[in-house]
């Protein structure tokens, strides 16, 4: 579902890109900085754990503004091999800058890697083109079953084109661009179509196509409080899960389990919030968020707050929060109002 509206984040809405999960740019104290760019999105997936395409307003962030706050991440990382991963919550591929962001990312020398995460289905050859002539290194798609009608039916649209993501495959593969197929597996749901789409890698495989210009990683199913979530569906133990991969590796030999080593993650220096779980402090509203319980605030200039709050907050006022979300290991920041 596409909202054509969208609230632009820039200069000078002096909205801070660290703090908030939607948008703006996330740490979590390795070489990686997910990029949110944008929150809208073409699917209605029935698993969406950030409910994508339900949201009372919608945002966008203006690319100079998007590239200076990455810069400045970059900069207090003090870290020489960048990945920036654009994982936004919606589709990425909806962004309007989005060639043009990638090229300014391809130009510094830190970041070493760009990839996206995407349903691939707004992809062509003219689109894969222009991302590999931009400089995008990688591509992690998304595919739970190679039967079409079960992919509309996860997707949450009445028309899946899965044999046009097929050719977008074969497109992708042939150029200079990795792909990455990450299907969820929704245990009791689509048993047989993970199977099917690990067949179909084995058959990439055969075709001379290997690691890392193909690789699958199987994504366990996993629900949150603020997500859509798919009926009779349940969350598996990862202890079991990984067994589970572990005995298909061996059926299939094929790697499915992905882990830090395989991307080159470490750990690097942490862009933390200057406050700790259950701080109170003042912070300054500025704009309302995606819901309608939902707040944007500045907390001392370069940090975005969430603010949740039933009842309804004037903007431009100063009131006094309670940090409820806060981690040194993620620039994350939830707050409530507080006395």
């Amino acid at each position: 579902m596409i909202n054509p509206h969208l609230i632009t984040i820039d200069k000078k809405s002096n909205v801070p890109l660290f703090g908030l999960d939607f948008i703006g740019v996330l740490d979590r104290g390795t070489n990686i900085l997910e990029v949110k760019p944008i929150t809208i999105c073409n699917l209605h997936c029935k698993y969406c754990f950030v409910s994508a395409g339900d949201y009372e307003r919608n945002f966008s962030i203006e690319r100079d503004y998007l590239v200076e706050w990455i810069k400045k991440a970059i900069e207090l990382k003090n870290c020489d091999d960048i990945e920036i991963h654009l994982a936004a919550y919606g589709e990425v591929l909806l962004y309007n800058e989005l060639n043009e962001l990638i090229s300014d990312l391809h130009k510094i020398p830190k970041i070493k890697t760009i990839s996206m995460q995407s349903n691939g289905l707004l992809l062509n050859k003219k689109k894969i083109d222009e991302l590999e002539k931009a400089g995008l290194d990688r591509l992690n798609i998304s595919l739970n079953s190679m039967d079409e009608n079960e992919c509309a039916d996860y997707c949450g649209v009445k028309k899946y084109n899965l044999n046009h993501l097929l050719e977008v495959f074969d497109l992708v593969l042939q150029s200079k661009i990795e792909l990455l197929i990450a299907p969820v597996w929704f245990k009791g749901i689509n048993d047989e179509g993970v199977l099917d789409v690990v067949q179909y890698v084995k058959n990439q495989e055969k075709n001379g196509y290997s690691w890392p210009k193909l690789r699958m990683g199987i994504q366990n199913y996993l629900t949150y409080r603020t997500g859509r979530k798919i009926k009779k569906a349940r969350m598996r133990d990862f202890a079991y899960f990984y067994k589970l991969l572990n005995n298909l590796e061996k059926e299939y030999k094929i790697k499915l389990k992905l882990g830090p080593k395989d991307f080159e993650i470490r750990k690097t220096i942490a862009i933390s919030p200057p406050v700790r779980l259950d701080d109170k402090r003042n912070v300054e509203i500025i704009m309302k968020g995606r819901w309608k319980n939902e707040y944007i605030a500045i907390f001392e200039k370069n940090w975005a707050v969430k603010v949740l709050c039933k009842e309804k907050i004037p903007l431009k006022k100063q009131i006094m929060v309670k940090f409820i979300k806060s981690s040194l290991r993620g620039n994350l920041l939830t707050a409530i109002p507080t006395r």
